[in-house]
């Protein structure tokens, strides 16, 4: 009985959709928020390189993906061999990332992951290297993940845009999410991987009641589309409702409720625009707060959780928390704001313990230091003392803001993709860089408005002619230094 009523809710899952427009909401307005139950934060481990996906096996050994190619295992018994290390294309945000495990894992140990490869010997339009995602279920035996076997290929992946979250549903499908690759209007094409949250069977195969599979042309794996970069998939496993987390593009972050066959706009819309037939997000974020991976806390440690979405945040360096009523969010509050940098993925440990890993080792953004990254946990103040040591908030303050007009301009417009001073964060280096699309001052303002939306550069209608100039002054500039 429970079971149907699980499909049936998925099943009407385009019902629970919310079309009113979500309001614009910035992170200086929303309140930091402080645990009621006294606790202390351990390391759980250190020196890591972008920790990106944890997870728990039945037996509680942490299993954890880095973006270096290493997917480790910790517990009791485990050395520091890596059980799996794959060579995986790196650049920015490329490398090994999203992780699952089987709802039958206690039986079968199957482990499925996703990750960045270079495509053979396959060139992009420019002569660049081009590059895929992968997702391949392996068996965990005597330590290792062995016994490969590729389950999607071909997916699109660039230096930036890859999405990559794994998550199981209650229906035990797979859900997959991409990023629309820095080819945005591929996010709108059924017959593209591109921008899309994906939904297969644990062998590979579609679900035959998948929403395009009879659609001519269409990716039948496609459950929903017009998605830019989601990188946060959360479930209610009683009623099946799905939240997603998803970067918009200068500022625009989402928080979106995802239904069977929806058109989540991108990049038809963005923000908080409205359009017939597109999904508006629950909450849109502006600045960008740069969401990773959410979940719906469950557990008894930390009561004033229960119930509600938390969603890790990088930019916003923190943990975003939202009160739940079904499908709908509100109240959002921070918690542990700048007190360990930018916060990738959080998890609930089999104990109702909160485990999160930080990304300071992302180019640009992020500002390391030298035990860095680290995976944290959070513990009631009355849990027994382990082999954890204890750690402090770390207080990273906030970059200072630039007072010279023409950095202010950029850190506005530009150095979300194109990094502080142009030479590169998670797109390209402006300053080193041979230019395609720009051949004087004049062009270069014109592009700045309105983008390069097949090459993933959104449209600013925002920025100002005096912003344009300075940026091309900068710019000038720094090319002629170089």
């Amino acid at each position: 009985m429970k079971r149907a009523m699980r499909a049936a809710a998925l099943a009407l899952g385009i019902g629970w959709l919310q079309t009113a427009p979500a309001a614009t909401q910035s992170i200086a307005s929303v309140p930091d928020m402080a645990l009621a139950t006294p606790h202390r934060f351990e390391r759980v481990a250190f020196d890591l390189r972008v920790p990106w996906e944890l997870a728990f096996l039945p037996d509680g050994t942490l299993i954890f993906t880095e973006r270096d190619g290493h997917v480790r295992l910790l517990g009791p018994g485990h050395d520091t061999a890596p059980a799996l290390q794959v060579p995986v294309a790196q650049g920015n945000k490329m490398g090994m990332l999203g992780l699952a495990l089987d709802p039958a894992f206690a039986r079968n140990h199957y482990v499925y992951l996703a990750y960045d490869h270079v495509a053979g010997d396959s060139e992009s339009n420019e002569g660049e290297r081009a590059f895929q995602l992968r997702v391949v279920r392996f068996v965990l035996a005597d330590r290792k993940l062995v016994q490969p076997r590729v389950l999607v290929d071909g997916i699109p992946a660039a230096t930036n845009h890859t999405g990559s979250r794994l998550v199981f549903g209650p229906d035990r499908k797979l859900y997959i999410t991409t990023g629309d690759a820095d080819q945005p209007p591929k996010a709108q094409q059924l017959s593209e991987f591109n921008g899309k949250v994906l939904r297969i069977n644990p062998d590979g195969s579609v679900p035959a009641d998948n929403p395009f599979v009879h659609t001519p042309g269409a990716r039948p794996e496609v459950w929903s589309y017009g998605h830019r970069n989601p990188q946060g998939l959360a479930f209610d496993d009683a009623t099946g409702t799905l939240f997603e987390s998803e970067h918009g593009p200068n500022g625009g972050d989402e928080i979106n409720l995802i239904a069977k066959g929806a058109n989540y706009g991108w990049p038809t819309i963005d923000h908080a625009a409205t359009k017939e037939g597109l999904q508006s997000p629950l909450f849109e974020f502006t600045p960008s707060v740069a969401p990773g991976k959410a979940i719906l806390y469950h557990g008894n440690a930390f009561p004033e959780l229960r119930g509600k979405l938390l969603v890790a945040l990088l930019r916003g360096e923190g943990i975003l928390v939202f009160d739940r009523d079904g499908t709908t969010l509100s109240n959002p509050r921070r918690l542990f704001t700048r007190g360990f940098g930018r916060i990738r993925a959080i998890i609930e440990s089999p104990e109702g313990y909160l485990y999160f890993s930080t990304s300071q080792w992302d180019p640009a953004e992020g500002q390391p230091r030298k035990d860095d990254d680290l995976i944290v946990r959070v513990v009631p103040a009355s849990a027994p003392k382990g082999a954890y040591p204890a750690i402090e908030p770390r207080k990273i303050a906030a970059k200072a803001a630039p007072t010279d007009p023409a950095l202010v301009a950029i850190a506005t417009h530009c150095a979300a993709c194109h990094g502080p001073d142009l030479r590169g964060g998670s797109g390209p280096n402006l300053v080193d860089r041979k230019f395609v699309y720009v051949t004087d001052d004049a062009s270069l303002e014109a592009l700045m408005v309105r983008g390069i939306p097949d090459r993933g550069m959104p449209p600013n209608s925002t920025i100002t002619p005096a912003e344009q100039q300075r940026i091309a002054t900068y710019l000038d500039a720094a090319r002629a230094k170089h």
